[in-house]
């Protein structure tokens, strides 16, 4: 195995990354790692994300619901059986008709001990402005929840991206800080067999030991923040964070896809943007209601048709064959009106169109709030792909005048201290290259967000 093979390996079983070598020389296992590129990455999360999973379930929840609102308007149909045990007959006391006497009262009992009735009832809603109302609110409880599912969609893809751009910088970073180490323990090297000779200062090992160092930290902070960037990205994805995944496409596929004058022309409209269409949903929402609270004063007609069968017995002979039920039937319809309700309901009206007037209020606000949002967004990233640019050319002078002195010193035309001055600053330039990257990657996300690209 050779050693940047087992270096990757060391890597990929470490943090939980696996970096794809363009001959694919890995061992058998390492293949076992699920592979993504960043678009199959996003579907990944949009089925298996815990963030996906519960939005598909609000859905499912606001579908029942409206299931719910209609069923109530349908017949409803209700059995009922009940027995008595009269274990004492009721008194009354009548006038004794039977011997003339009408101003005497004698008891009597009536009925009998035991009674029994089972009936089936159909009752069916005429009309009901609530129930109206509410079957319209239901729809819209739907629609909303459908919205719902899409703004997480998108908020799912936007952290997903966000997180492969962090784990790719993380390894450029990683890329660029081995291979400046590694020049500088070669330096180091140099620089310990020059001061042996005698033809360096101790002090002058010494600084490049500092930086050695220093460098050291800053690739191990590297290799944590990659790290925690995989076990981020698999979370938002509801993978095991313990297991290995491999990203398989890499900086510069991201780069050469990212057309960011396409992004800079296409032009945002708010009414596609689902942040402003959940707004726009709220505010219906709230139109329902001032039209509920004012549907209370309407009648509510509703229709019944009940059918009873009816037994008395002496004794407990319900199931005997030739034992009498009496049936009854009846037929009628309910009509509730409301007359008077000493004002809560008026202000019950008067709050729900105060609320109305806050929703729209709030509806009007967000919708400029995205606008400036989309403008700032846009700005963001035209500076920075110049400042990429910029920077990136900049690097590319630094790496110059820092190989530049370090020719010189070696030539003793230069000092230590000039040579780890320009090591600095070029530690500085990558460093706001890295920088750079990242934020030209996250404003063409956060773009792509808002204009719903993914």
């Amino acid at each position: 195995m050779s050693l940047k093979i087992h270096r990757l390996l060391v890597l990929s079983l470490v943090f939980g990354v696996a970096i794809v070598p363009p001959n694919g020389g890995f061992p058998a296992q390492i293949s076992e790692a699920k592979k993504f590129d960043l678009k199959t990455a996003r579907e990944y999360a949009l089925g298996h994300s815990y963030d996906a999973k519960k939005s598909q379930l609000e859905l499912e929840t606001a579908q029942q619901k409206l299931r719910e609102t209609v069923a109530s308007g349908l017949p409803q149909i209700a059995a009922n059986i009940n027995y008595n045990n009269n274990l004492k007959l009721a008194t009354s006391l009548i006038p004794n008709f039977f011997e003339g006497k009408f101003e005497e009262k004698i008891p009597v009992q009536f009925g009998t001990q035991h009674n029994a009735t089972a009936n089936i009832q159909v009752q069916q809603l005429i009309f009901n402005g609530s129930y109206f109302v509410g079957l319209q609110t239901s729809k819209l409880f739907r629609t909303l929840a459908e919205q719902g599912v899409e703004r997480t969609s998108l908020n799912v893809q936007e952290a997903v991206t966000t997180s492969y751009y962090l784990i790719l910088v993380a390894e450029e970073n990683e890329r660029i800080l081995r291979s400046t180490l590694a020049n500088l323990e070669k330096t180091h090297a140099e620089v310990l067999e020059m001061n042996k000779e005698g033809f360096v200062a101790d002090t002058d090992a010494d600084l490049i030991q500092i930086a050695l160092t220093q460098l050291k930290n800053g690739l191990q902070t590297v290799q944590k923040q990659k790290d925690m960037a995989a076990k981020l990205m698999k979370f938002q994805m509801g993978l095991d964070l313990d297991e290995p995944i491999a990203l398989t496409d890499s900086l510069e596929d991201i780069l050469r896809q990212t057309d960011v004058n396409q992004s800079l022309q296409a032009e945002f409209k708010i009414e596609n943007n689902i942040d402003y269409q959940l707004l726009a949903g709220q505010e219906k929402l709230t139109e329902m209601a001032l039209k509920n609270e004012k549907s209370r004063y309407w009648p509510s007609v509703s229709a019944f048709f009940t059918y009873q069968q009816n037994a008395f017995r002496d004794k407990f002979n319900f199931f005997s064959s030739g034992s009498r039920w009496f049936p009854m039937q009846v037929l009628g319809v309910n009509v509730s009106i409301p007359l008077f309700k000493s004002g809560s309901q008026s202000a019950k009206v008067a709050q729900a169109g105060l609320a109305l007037d806050q929703a729209r209020n709030a509806r009007e606000q967000v919708s400029q709030a995205l606008l400036l949002e989309a403008e700032q967004t846009k700005i963001r990233l035209s500076s920075a792909q110049e400042n990429y640019i910029n920077i990136k050319a900049n690097l590319n002078l630094s790496n110059k005048v820092y190989e530049a002195t370090l020719a010189k010193y070696k030539e003793g035309l230069a000092s230590s201290l000039d040579l780890t001055q320009t090591h600095d600053k070029y530690l500085k330039s990558q460093s706001d290259y890295i920088q750079a990257l990242s934020e030209l990657l996250n404003a063409k996300n956060h773009l792509d967000r808002l204009t719903d690209n993914y």
